[in-house]
């Protein structure tokens, strides 16, 4: 009997071990992600892995793409998606249970989109800035390139299947990180006035010249609701917490309500919009935390979602709910937002191994607190 009672023991103690080096927190439910394996590889194109269903990420390091492979608290990367040559500069993803849609940029200039499982390439601009950012909108239907080298921005729109690529000029002084597109291509643009403080912002589009709806006093993230038939968009300040909701923005006079965040945000990163529209996301780089705020009148109280990490930015990697927290850093877990569930939480993604190379990915996190009920 006591030989059965350690047996027993070596078990659950095995089992524990794999979920801290696997992950922090399984999420169960009938939205859970199924386990998925690598697909067959192409060498003149990248096929969709199967059943991949928590998107890619760019790894600065490798500069390559990787898609997440797993469940939500028990996930790790595959293989590099795209050919190992040195022509890519930069690239970025969205995921949908059946299809994804990659934005490329090469070292010619050439902007192209790539999308999965269909394996075809679409050319959609030249002469792009190598330095610039690839941005997409919350249910990655639309996409924003700009580059801090150029007062031009290329708008995507009508991906995956059916792309079409306009050029917007931005207005002077306008801030390439601040900036946020919708899903029907409108873009929220951050613009530090001349010789004065704080960060003006307005809305901008292919059909609609720059129109400035108010200002913060530094940018901590702006996002638009999803959907092409919704206009609204909220908007962070990173000195004060506070958030802004804006409706119709592209009105000429749109009106902005203040959200409450209970003074639990510290600085605010990043922003995020639930997928039905009911939640606000907010990345706290001041804390080890993100903050979740309703956007229903009467709505609930915000609440904690607790990270063992610096929440530095909520860019979707999936229209239905996955988010990346932090920024990618060789040897480092990346970590992500999980908001398809009752209970959003955050898990991490072990580092890559470096090639080569003599350094190794830092000691997974320890176990990820709970989170702080509504």
């Amino acid at each position: 009997m006591v030989s059965s009672w350690i047996t027993s023991s070596k078990l659950v103690l095995r089992a524990a071990l794999l979920v801290l080096l696997t992950g922090c927190g399984i999420v169960t439910g009938s939205k859970a992600p199924q386990p998925v394996s690598e697909g067959p590889s192409s060498a003149a194109a990248p096929v969709a892995l199967a059943g991949l269903q928590l998107g890619y990420i760019w790894q600065t390091g490798q500069r390559n793409l990787y898609p997440i492979l797993g469940v939500t608290g028990a996930s790790h990367y595959g293989s590099a998606t795209l050919s190992t040559d040195t022509n890519v500069v930069n690239a970025a993803a969205t995921t949908t249970s059946s299809s994804s849609s990659i934005l490329v940029l090469n070292k010619d200039g050439t902007l192209q989109e790539w999308e999965l499982p269909a394996a075809t390439i679409t050319a959609l601009a030249a002469h792009v800035p190598l330095d610039s950012s690839l941005i997409f909108s919350p249910s990655g239907t639309s996409a924003v390139v700009v580059s801090p080298s150029a007062q031009l921005a290329f708008v995507v729109s009508g991906l995956p299947s059916k792309p079409q690529v306009a050029s917007v000029s931005l207005p002077s002084g306008s801030v390439t990180g601040d900036l946020a597109v919708s899903d029907g291509g409108g873009l929220l643009v951050g613009v530090a006035p001349a010789g004065g403080a704080g960060i003006q912002f307005g809305f901008l589009s292919e059909a609609h010249s720059y129109s400035p709806i108010g200002a913060v006093q530094s940018w901590g993230g702006a996002t638009f609701q999803p959907g092409s038939a919704t206009n609204a968009v909220v908007v962070a300040d990173a000195l004060s917490g506070q958030l802004a909701y804006i409706s119709n923005p592209d009105a000429t006079s749109p009106a902005l309500m203040s959200l409450s965040v209970s003074g639990l945000v510290q600085k605010a990163a990043g922003v995020a919009i639930s997928p039905d529209g009911k939640w606000a996301f907010v990345a706290d780089s001041g804390k080890p935390q993100l903050v979740e705020v309703s956007l229903q009148a009467s709505g609930a109280t915000p609440a904690v979602i607790p990270c063992v990490c610096t929440p530095q930015q909520l860019v979707p990697l999936t229209p239905d709910g996955i988010y990346a927290i932090t920024r990618n850093v060789a040897g480092q877990p990346d970590w992500i937002l999980d908001a398809r569930t009752a209970q959003p939480r955050t898990f991490f993604i072990p580092a890559i191994a470096i090639p080569g190379s003599t350094q190794t990915a830092s000691v997974s996190p320890t176990k990820q607190p709970d989170r702080i009920s509504r």
